[in-house]
């Protein structure tokens, strides 16, 4: 019998050590996707610019003054579906996120299993919007 491979999707977080540890560990042991994490939106610009992620989860805080604007910068370079994890937002940042066509967003406190389940979602909607970049899913 041959050796099992397992392909770990990539996942990029944007969001503290700890918020990171949490999240991290669910989401590799349930749907084998690896998080690279960024303190700094900058960072995680550059990063989806040069590795197109399957998925952006992200601490809205991490953006800062950039705002709204340092977000869909980052969605621009990494065309993936993104969710958004908040504290507290006005009307007018969620109209925005809607705008910028958000995947999910969760505000307060919420179940790391409801994340991995919108994570999972985003994954597969990620293949269906399809891009000559992308390979198709192929069941083995």
């Amino acid at each position: 019998m041959g050796k099992k491979y397992v392909h770990l999707r990539l996942g990029l977080i944007l969001a503290g050590e700890a918020q990171t540890r949490l999240i991290a560990q669910y989401l590799v042991e349930t749907l084998q996707v690896r998080l690279e994490r960024f303190e700094h939106l900058h960072d995680a610009v550059e990063f989806a610019n040069q590795k197109r992620p399957q998925v952006v989860i992200a601490d809205f805080e991490r953006f800062g003054a950039a705002g709204i604007y340092g977000l869909a910068d980052l969605m621009e370079k990494a065309d993936a579906p993104v969710i958004l994890v908040v504290r507290d937002v006005s009307e007018w940042e969620r109209e925005q996120f809607k705008a910028l066509g958000v995947f999910a967003v969760f505000e307060g406190t919420f179940s790391i299993s409801v994340l991995g389940e919108k994570v999972e979602l985003a994954l597969k909607r990620r293949w269906r919007i399809g891009s000559s970049d992308r390979l198709p899913v192929v069941g083995v």
